[in-house]
């Protein structure tokens, strides 16, 4: 996703925005301000330490969302999707 917007070339991009998101955290597995499925979405995609640190941060929230039943609907199936991956990676 950053890659298809040309921030591969401003140097830092990248980590000023993991940092920015680390000073958002909410204390309940959220970030104030980012979209918290876009937020994962994005994360999911990075290989940074900073990235993994993030994950973990919302790795309990995504655990109680793997444990409910499933819901009908194809965002549900993605978040549920992406939630699973996540903690795979983790």
């Amino acid at each position: 996703m950053i890659a298809a917007g040309g921030y591969r070339t401003s140097p830092g991009f990248v980590e000023r925005g993991l940092k920015r998101l680390t000073e958002m955290r909410d204390g309940a597995n959220r970030w104030r301000v980012f979209p918290y499925w876009y937020a994962l979405l994005a994360l999911a995609e990075m290989e940074s330490k900073a990235a993994v640190a993030e994950l973990r941060y919302a790795a309990p929230l995504l655990e109680r969302s793997v444990k409910r039943p499933p819901r009908a609907g194809a965002y549900a199936q993605r978040r549920q999707a992406l939630a699973e991956r996540v903690l795979a990676r983790l």
